[in-house]
């Protein structure tokens, strides 16, 4: 199951002295007294002045007076002040972290067809925070959300009918609320149909079209979409084999996070490929989808730097240079900054002369 969770003294007046000759200047400070009191009490204009609190618009950021003016108007049944009082409730912004009151004033703007208070109200159903846990009644939020073209709604309506919560099983019926999210752009959707069509969910069994939309996906940056499409390109499927190109989806899927991404690069590093090699190498040094490893990072650089691969060559340079993952040899670390610096790694060239060395002449 995969859900998302939603993200957001006056001055005292001076006393004016009751003169006659100031009569006329008295009925229009009068005046503009009432037409302050009036603004203060617009639910439109308190809104409006916790949005500036909470964006700093003129004056400091201060979600406290933020919340306090979304609370004024929400009173008043301002519909957009009572979802942004509900959400900072939620989250503990600017008051203390309360979910029954915040599924409170969500139900309020739900209710008056806020579509993204009727998607936070049916997430909290789903993990049973400040309401009694109810699949039924968030796929009923859902639903209403979804219906106002709300993409993350759309997207966990379909969560709701892939996985039977809260309504029958119905894989056709996700596949077509995925689909709606797709057409938006939505890359956690694009990818959820990807693993349909590679499941054969709802669809028959499609490689090729498993592959359309993780890359559609991918090219978002979603990292579980890169790391199917490193998985496709490893295996030949629905593709053409392709190490090289498992090897790139595989780093960036690890440098997003995902840990299997680390794994499989290390089982086509044991492969030889100079890439891979390198590439599990980073991985190491920069902790993606592990815990840092220096000495490990180093241990990878140099099986693909032995192989002549030029990225690899300035890298553990560069880690002998700084005596990182291994004992600090300027002399080694010069030696490899120059072989990648011969193959045109710019970096290299910039190293060799903040170490002193003589530069490679261009070539």
């Amino acid at each position: 199951m995969c859900y998302l969770w939603p993200e957001e003294n006056l001055e005292e007046r001076k006393p004016r002295a009751m003169v006659t000759r100031f009569c006329v200047a008295l009925v229009i400070l009068s005046s503009c007294r009432l037409l302050s009191a009036q603004a203060e009490e617009d639910p439109q204009a308190q809104f409006n002045r916790g949005t500036d609190y909470w964006y700093g618009n003129g004056v400091p950021q201060d979600y406290v007076e933020a919340a306090n003016w979304y609370r004024k108007a929400a009173e008043r049944g301002y519909a957009e002040a009572q979802y942004r009082l509900g959400q900072m409730l939620a989250i503990g912004q600017g008051v203390r972290e309360d979910d029954t009151e915040a599924a409170n004033w969500y139900r309020k703007a739900a209710e008056q067809g806020v579509a993204r208070a009727q998607h936070n109200l049916g997430t909290l159903y789903v993990f049973g925070r400040g309401v009694a846990r109810d699949y039924a009644e968030a796929v009923k939020w859902f639903r209403k959300a979804a219906d106002q073209g709300f993409v993350e709604a759309q997207y966990n309506l379909g969560v709701s009918y892939r996985d039977g919560l809260g309504v029958a099983q119905d894989f056709h019926e996700a596949l077509t609320w995925f689909g709606k999210a797709a057409d938006q752009g939505y890359s956690a959707a694009q990818f959820t149909i990807g693993l349909m069509y590679g499941d054969g969910q709802g669809v028959p069994k499609d490689p090729a079209q498993a592959l359309t939309w993780f890359r559609k996906s991918a090219d978002q940056d979603y990292p579980p979409a890169e790391f199917n499409m490193g998985v496709l390109y490893a295996g030949g499927t629905g593709v053409p084999r392709d190490l090289e190109q498992a090897v790139e989806w595989y780093r960036k899927a690890a440098q997003g996070g995902v840990s299997q991404a680390q794994d499989a690069l290390r089982t086509v590093a044991g492969t030889g490929l100079p890439s891979a090699q390198h590439a599990l190498g980073m991985t190491y040094e920069q902790g993606w989808g592990s815990v840092t490893i220096e000495p490990e990072a180093v241990f990878w650089y140099r099986k693909a730097a032995e192989q002549g691969y030029p990225p690899a060559e300035y890298d553990l340079g560069r880690m002998l240079a700084d005596g990182r993952g291994v004992r600090k040899n300027e002399a080694e670390a010069e030696a490899w900054l120059r072989r990648a610096a011969e193959k045109g790694i710019r970096e290299a060239q910039t190293r060799l002369e903040t170490l002193g060395a003589p530069g490679t002449p261009p070539k």
